[in-house]
């Protein structure tokens, strides 16, 4: 596990770019003064054209988490998809950590998470405001919280951009798919 993944709180700033046709955030330490991590969308000029026409929903997604040295650190996969959004989260290497399945019957958005071999590994439930969500393992017990931050009157009605502050409170071994799981939050819940 690399060094970021050590951090048991930081705060996930998304970039507001009224130009840009795909997603890049910033990630800091707790306190917002240390940058620890960056993710970009990695978008094909043809899906960045189809962005301007169709809904994102419905697009596929690649974003790549990287160190400030440049190292990737994971990687999160959505296919197009039509009604349900699946996502995939892989390490460096390529292996898959786990998914995110939309679970369409939530009122505040929620995922099942499964392992690697397809076994659930516990959920993430929203509230009804869509502020906080909660990620639990399969016994129940919380493994992270993820706090939707309020941006401002201005930022919260003209652009998309939303911040997260995650704070991981169970097992360090998930903090790789807490990551992954507060970027689906945002592409999945707070991109349309």
């Amino acid at each position: 596990m690399t060094d970021f993944f050590q951090h048991t709180e930081y705060v996930v700033r998304e970039h507001v770019g009224f130009t840009n046709l795909h997603e890049a955030y910033d990630i800091y330490d707790a306190e917002e003064k240390t940058h620890l991590a960056s993710a970009a969308e990695q978008t094909s000029l043809w899906v960045k054209i189809q962005k301007l026409f169709l809904d994102k929903a419905f697009l596929p997604v690649l974003v790549q988490v990287r160190d400030p040295a440049g190292r990737l650190l994971l990687e999160l996969e959505q296919p197009r998809s039509l009604i349900v959004a699946t996502l995939i989260a892989r390490d460096a290497e390529g292996k898959i950590l786990g998914t995110f399945k939309q679970n369409l019957l939530s009122y505040g958005g929620a995922f099942e998470v499964s392992g690697p071999d397809g076994l659930p590994l516990g959920t993430i439930s929203g509230d009804w405001k869509c502020r906080q969500y909660i990620f639990c393992d399969a016994a129940g017990g919380t493994l992270a919280t993820i706090d939707h931050l309020y941006g401002g009157l201005a930022r919260e009605l003209l652009t998309t951009a939303d911040d997260y502050r995650v704070k991981i409170t169970g097992d360090p071994k998930f903090a790789p798919l807490v990551l992954a799981g507060t970027l689906a939050i945002d592409l999945v819940f707070h991109e349309a």
